[in-house]
């Protein structure tokens, strides 16, 4: 499952080293330099053959490839070496935050590892290094993410994580409500930002909708499915935030926990931010140190002043949707 990258071998001399962005692009689409020696082109392809049972920790933090269930490739890296995972996925772009990739999570993980916790993040699909798998336009290859979730659990399992936990952001969280419906594998689960269902219609003008139809993902039909621990956070005055995460939180089974914050941010954006930034971090490091210690549903409004039903407005154009 996982092809191992950071042996790109220039020259004569093999000399390991991070592979960068065209590296990566080459690697994924198969699309090889002119060999330049017998002795480079042998090296190349026993690093790619490397089975996965022989990695080493000095694979930890370097970009490496994981399979899809659809076929389709993307980058992901692990950070930290604890038995306990948390997997992290990421936002759709938005007017702050442009363009989005795994690289959102850095404060986040660099916090997680000093914790102790094993950290798995990734590129979707269109996004980051990863290459886009139906057109060059990101938001049509949003609804199929999800397959991204289910490649990072199955590989945190074969890894031996003794727990995963799975946090999202806005698209990242959906697909995560929606993946964590049917698999059993998480420990609990939070989503920041995320919407009910994204995107909300077909893209303009998508070729995608003639061929084959245009599917949505959909965090919200089974979520009520979901057996552990949730939280929710998401910041008042942020579009559609509010309401969506307040209907998650209704219709979540117990225990669940709604964070409302009094902002405008999105996404990681909440969790970076220099005056609400560390306390939404320790939501999440209470959360993952204990997810138990929610007792049926738990809201935390710090935000009273805003009605979940009054702060909802649709954008006009979907593919500028905070998502």
């Amino acid at each position: 499952m996982r092809e191992r990258l950071h042996k790109l071998l220039g020259g004569s001399v093999p000399a390991p080293r991070v592979p960068d962005q065209a590296q990566l692009l080459q690697l994924l689409s198969n699309r090889w330099m002119p060999i330049l020696g017998a002795l480079g082109a042998m090296a190349v392809a026993l690093a790619i053959a490397v089975p996965l049972a022989l990695a080493t920790k000095s694979d930890q933090n370097d970009p490496f490839v994981l399979r899809s269930a659809d076929g389709a490739r993307f980058v992901a890296e692990v950070n930290g070496d604890g038995d306990e995972w948390v997997l992290l996925g990421h936002m759709y772009r938005t007017k702050n935050t442009n363009p989005t990739h795994r690289g959102i999570w850095d404060n986040l993980t660099e916090r997680l590892v000093a914790e102790g916790y094993r950290v798995l993040r990734w590129d979707f699909r269109c996004h980051g290094d990863t290459p886009c798998v139906y057109s060059d336009r990101q938001i049509e290859d949003v609804p199929d993410i999800y397959l991204e979730w289910e490649a990072a659990i199955d590989y945190a399992v074969e890894e031996g994580a003794a727990k995963i936990f799975g946090i999202g952001v806005s698209m990242g969280g959906t697909s995560l409500m929606q993946v964590a419906a049917y698999r059993d594998e998480f420990t609990a689960v939070s989503a920041i930002s995320s919407p009910n269902i994204f995107p909300n219609k077909a893209p303009k003008d998508s070729d995608r909708v003639q061929e084959d139809g245009f599917d949505r993902l959909d965090g919200l039909a089974n979520v009520a499915d979901i057996r552990v621990p949730k939280l929710y956070m998401v910041g008042a005055r942020n579009q559609c935030s509010y309401w969506q995460s307040n209907r998650y939180f209704k219709r979540a089974g117990d225990p669940v926990r709604l964070v409302v914050y009094e902002t405008d941010l999105h996404g990681t954006e909440i969790l970076d931010d220099e005056e609400i930034g560390s306390d939404a971090v320790s939501e999440v490091i209470q959360f993952l140190a204990n997810p138990l210690r929610i007792e049926g549903k738990e809201l935390r409004n710090l935000a009273p002043g805003a009605d979940p039903d009054n702060e909802c407005w649709p954008p006009e154009d979907e593919e500028q949707e905070d998502g």
